[in-house]
C-alpha cells in the first residue's frame, strides 16, 4: 500500500490488564463496548488476547505476567480521535470498575509507521459483506 501521502491514520491501542479468572467473561463484556467505538472516522481493527504458554522462542521476549487484552482501532484523524476520545474514557471507567482488572488500563495513541498494515483506509462495508 503507498498513499501519496504515506500512511494514514491514528492508531489507538486500549490495554487491559486482566484477572486470570476472569477474562472470559471481561472478554464478552468488553467486546459489547468496543462495538460503541465504531463510527464516522473510527474503524476497530481487532481485539486481542494474550496467550498463557511459555515462551517457545526466547530471542524474542513476552510478556509473563498476563492475562492482557488489547483493543485496536483506527481514527482517520484528529477531529475522529477527539471524537472518539469520550468513549474511550466512559469505557475505561466502565470496564476499569468491573473488578475485573488487576491495574489501570493503558491508552496507547500512535502514528502508523509508512509500511505499517495498521492504518486509515476506507472501509466499504458492503463489499465486506459481499466478501467469501
Amino acid at each position: 500500500m503507498a498513499e501519496p501521502g504515506g500512511a494514514g491514520g491514528i492508531v489507538i491501542a486500549q490495554v487491559f490488564a486482566v484477572e486470570k479468572d476472569d477474562l472470559d467473561a471481561f472478554a464478552r463484556h468488553a467486546e459489547r463496548t468496543f462495538a460503541a467505538y465504531d463510527g464516522p472516522g473510527v474503524h476497530g481493527a481487532g481485539v486481542l488476547v494474550s496467550l498463557d504458554v511459555p515462551n517457545n522462542f526466547p530471542q524474542l521476549p513476552v510478556r509473563g505476567d498476563g492475562p492482557w487484552l488489547v483493543w485496536l482501532g483506527v481514527c482517520r484523524d484528529e477531529a475522529a480521535l477527539r471524537m472518539l476520545s469520550p468513549r474511550l474514557e466512559a469505557a475505561e471507567r466502565e470496564l476499569g470498575a468491573s473488578g475485573a482488572l488487576r491495574g489501570p488500563v493503558e491508552r496507547i495513541v500512535m502514528d502508523p509507521t509508512p509500511r505499517s498494515r495498521l492504518r486509515w483506509l476506507p472501509f466499504d462495508a458492503t463489499a465486506a459483506q459481499d466478501a467469501p
